[in-house]
């Protein structure tokens, strides 16, 4: 074999291996795309938005693959979106502020808008947490990883969020 017939396998040895990385991680995260969009459009408040934010959420878990030990793909994923979210509400809001523009109202849920006020009034973290533990089943150990937080602080956003929540709903006579 000559030494273009070894550059040329070796090419394709690797192009068959991406294309097995790809296979495997397209298989692995595209049943977990639709609800990373509705807990991304829960804590952005926009459905565009969090579309933006998924599509970010999933170049970058792409681009880690490589990396991932495989344990909890939804949970890594989740893990990604939700920082990247943060960031892109942290980055709108110096923006407006910049250019001194007040937020844009948020979109929601005509279905039922009392709790979607009453989620509207919580901190994206602590919004974030609840949302995990109720409506995913997530632990607070679970949570507290994915979102960089010790423990502790991920119950009281639990406990905290749920009090705001049962607060502004029976205020509201829900």
């Amino acid at each position: 074999m000559t030494s273009v017939e070894v550059t040329a396998a070796a090419r394709e040895d690797r192009a068959a291996v991406r294309n097995a990385e790809t296979e495997a991680f397209e298989a692995a995260v595209q049943p977990h795309y639709a609800p990373l969009i509705r807990r991304l459009v829960l804590v952005l408040g926009d459905p565009h938005d969090a579309e933006d934010v998924a599509q970010d959420a999933y170049l970058a878990a792409f681009r880690a693959w490589d990396r991932f030990d495989r344990s909890d793909v939804r949970a890594w994923l989740y893990t990604i979106g939700l920082r990247l979210a943060f960031n892109h509400r942290r980055g709108r809001r110096r923006w407006l502020a910049a250019i001194g523009r007040i937020e844009p109202r948020p979109w929601s849920d005509p279905a039922d808008p009392d709790l979607w006020a009453a989620l509207a009034t919580l901190d994206e973290r602590i919004r974030s947490a609840l949302l995990l533990n109720i409506v995913d089943g997530y632990t607070q150990a679970e949570i507290a990883a994915m979102l960089g937080a010790p423990e502790g602080t991920v119950a009281s956003w639990i406990s905290r969020g749920r009090a705001t929540l049962r607060r502004e709903l029976l205020g509201r006579g829900g």
